[in-house]
């Protein structure tokens, strides 16, 4: 029998503004895994499980001029493909969510720049999002993986993981091009042998593969729709996962917009430089989530490790 031929579907989808490109384009690049993931000359491209079957996805934020105007417009381009059609608006809503493309980071701004400690970095980085998730259960093992090691130890990890587990995406032809080759692997194939693939310590590595059955078996409910705080509270009640674990991934899957990562190394780091006081945090409010990103963006930048021409 002849393989489905792979077609390419392209969409521009309209960005709420501001946006800032720069912290997205360096949060994907910072997480992206190999052979699922690449950024590319501020092209991401990544593989997605979809109900009728796999696809590859390429994401590019743009500025488009706007007719009668001085200034333009943002749009995230995705080009999408696939074997089958079917799966192109969900590859479109996951790229939604991931972007945050939807989000008012008009009134987010608003409320952080009133904050004089903040306003500097809201005005270098304005329109500043949290990255969504394209699928709950890969971002909570993703985060369990990353938790308390390195971006790049994170991501040889979760290479390992995906060449050894995760399954082909099949796209024989463009692989050449776009060099997307392996699937997430799935929480039942986690389970079954992620313990005989991941390296490190052994109670991190049972808490990763017994989370994955209990996803794979339906046992926890993990998606947008449901309430945080009964999502963090049965996240919580999962071996190795601590409050924040639960509260980076009810910011990414929920897309809670109040959640501030207090205990988060980094964000405190840059409080510290701000001289703000994390207990003191309710004038963020609803918009802590934000405000944690652009926490992160300042000690980032004070070590050197974020690209200052794209902030």
């Amino acid at each position: 029998m002849t393989a489905p031929r792979w077609t390419t579907t392209e969409a521009d989808l309209d960005v709420t503004e501001p946006y800032d490109v720069g912290w997205m384009t360096w949060f994907l690049a910072g997480h992206a895994v190999p052979g699922m993931e690449t950024m590319v000359d501020g092209t991401y491209r990544r593989s997605l499980r979809l109900p009728h079957g796999p696809a590859v996805v390429s994401c590019r934020l743009d500025r488009h001029p706007r007719r009668g105007t001085s200034g333009g417009r943002t749009v995230l381009r995705v080009v999408v493909r696939t074997a089958d059609d079917r799966n192109v608006p969900d590859a479109l809503d996951r790229m939604r969510l991931l972007y945050g493309v939807d989000v008012d980071s008009a009134d987010a701004d608003a409320v952080l720049a009133a904050d004089p400690a903040l306003a500097p970095s809201v005005a270098q980085a304005p329109g500043i999002r949290v990255p969504g998730s394209v699928d709950p259960s890969e971002t909570l093992l993703r985060t369990m993986i990353g938790q308390q090691i390195s971006l790049g130890a994170a991501a040889t990890h979760t290479a390992r993981l995906v060449a050894a587990l995760g399954d082909p995406v099949g796209d024989d032809e463009g692989a050449a091009e776009h060099g997307i080759v392996h699937l997430f692997p799935t929480p039942a194939a986690v389970a079954d042998s992620g313990a005989s693939v991941l390296t490190g310590p052994t109670r991190r590595i049972t808490a990763i593969a017994e989370t994955a059955r209990r996803l794979a078996d339906g046992d926890v409910e993990l998606h947008r729709g449901r309430p945080a705080p009964q999502q963090e509270a049965d996240l919580l009640a999962l071996r190795g996962v601590g409050p924040w674990t639960a509260r980076y991934v009810s910011m990414r899957v929920q897309g809670d917009p109040d959640v501030l990562l207090d205990t988060d190394l980094v964000v405190r780091q840059g409080a510290a430089l701000l001289g703000v006081d994390l207990r003191e945090s309710g004038r963020w409010s609803p918009w802590r989530s934000s405000a944690s990103m652009h926490l992160w963006r300042v000690a980032l930048l004070d070590r050197g490790a974020y690209p200052v021409a794209t902030a």
